[in-house]
């Protein structure tokens, strides 16, 4: 028999459940305004699909690691809700992808440090919409107290001048196509969203994103205008070198062909998709044994344009950063000095 909803404090702690019309009036009293949402899943799909989520790979991301969650709590605990889970159940789960969860490929187990930090700010994204009053799926965000620890490992990720210079052999060695593809990327400091085709961004790069433009001396260039995160729209002036090697590559192309269409039977006719370049990059780096992603070089481009002199607001206007905060990441790096070179002064 389902319990009424207790009246005095020594009756709360004797109620066994609320009947679901009564909890129905007690969520609609705190959430007037809120989604009928009726389950996990569909609180899911909503928050992917809201404008918390600005990229589809962060969207692609954040769907696998929270229906993970979901899997474990099934698995483990028997729990079909999300509102059923605790702070203990959440930092259960934390500690499982530490120093169980299978790597995949590897006969490793235990996930590396920023990426249980992103299924920490997945979890705490998922908890915040879910408790927004126009949602009302999560009475308290228990998420909220979840930690998220990074491991500032940009340093790792930027590439020395020796390695870019034998990748840029090693893709010219893999294909034209290969090369070209690179060049792009790393000349640019594109993200491989803003190249290839993705959800957000279905028409993938068209040779209509290109101006044919001349730099101060009056030797052509190409202004590459490409739409971020957030939708935002920003044009790029390219060097002069990585400018002549796509006019090459462009021929007889029309503005509204891909300037890499894809070469799988699935995407014929359509520009290559962002896993299309991250397939063609890892080929890259088996060819040059150089253990390296796409997002290395847009890293490796920033580092290397800061140490030639490119100020910081030049950075973070080429990569589309909103902050400064980003843009320092990559600048720190150059700017610091060490104290060795002072103790080598010690005589």
């Amino acid at each position: 028999m389902t319990r009424r909803l207790p009246g005095t404090f020594h009756q709360v702690h004797e109620a066994e459940l609320v009947s679901p019309s009564e909890e129905e009036v007690f969520k609609d009293y705190y959430f007037p305004n809120r989604q009928k949402i009726k389950s996990s899943t569909q609180l899911i799909d909503m928050w992917l699909n809201s404008s918390r989520i600005k990229s589809s790979e962060t969207r692609r991301g954040y769907r696998a690691m929270v229906l993970d969650l979901v899997g474990w709590l099934e698995s483990k605990y028997n729990m079909p809700d999300l509102r059923l889970c605790n702070l203990a159940h959440l930092q259960s789960y934390i500690a499982y992808i530490k120093d169980e969860k299978p790597v995949k490929h590897t006969d490793r187990k235990g996930l590396s440090k920023n990426t249980i930090a992103v299924h920490v700010c997945a979890i705490r994204s998922l908890w915040k919409f879910g408790c927004k009053q126009s949602i009302g799926y999560f009475y308290l965000n228990i998420a909220s107290e979840l930690t998220v620890e990074w491991c500032d490992n940009t340093a790792q990720r930027v590439l020395s001048q020796r390695r870019i210079d034998k990748l840029e052999v090693a893709a010219k060695e893999v294909s034209e196509r290969h090369w070209i593809l690179f060049t792009l990327l790393f000349y640019s400091g594109c993200r491989i969203g803003e190249v290839g085709r993705t959800k957000t961004n279905p028409t993938g790069l068209l040779w209509r994103h290109f101006q044919e433009d001349a730099d101060e001396e009056g030797d052509p260039i190409l202004i590459l205008t490409i739409t971020g995160k957030g939708n935002k729209v920003r044009s790029l002036h390219l060097d002069t070198e990585t400018s002549e090697i796509l006019m090459d590559m462009r021929g007889t192309a029309s503005d509204d062909d891909p300037v890499f269409p894809s070469l799988s039977p699935k995407g014929k006719g359509k520009a290559l998709s962002d896993r299309g370049i991250r397939w063609m990059m890892e080929q890259v780096s088996d060819k040059a044994g150089i253990k390296f992603s796409p997002h290395w070089l847009r890293h490796s481009h920033a580092t290397v344009a800061r140490r030639n002199g490119a100020t910081t607001l030049d950075i973070r206007e080429q990569l589309g950063h909103t902050t400064d905060t980003m843009t320092s990441r990559y600048a720190k790096m150059i700017d610091k000095k060490g104290t060795s070179q002072f103790v080598r002064k010690r005589k």
